[in-house]
């Protein structure tokens, strides 16, 4: 189970930062991963996080030196 939820979390990242909404990220991975899917709410909110991650990364990288 520990290995589902680890692809699931990279297939979600990978797809947040390729610009899909969370509503089809779910649909792609219920399709791949069926009654073990995360809920939709669940990857709707794990998108949210790894969008406000990427706005961090941004903001360092922006910083002068």
């Amino acid at each position: 189970m520990r290995t589902c939820r680890f692809k699931q979390c990279a297939i979600i990242k990978f797809l947040t930062e390729e610009k899909i909404p969370p509503i089809h990220i779910h649909c792609n991975v219920q399709a791949v991963y069926g009654d073990k899917c995360f809920d939709v709410s669940l990857v709707t909110r794990w998108t949210w996080q790894f969008k406000q991650e990427q706005v961090g990364e941004e903001r360092l990288y922006d910083r002068p030196w």
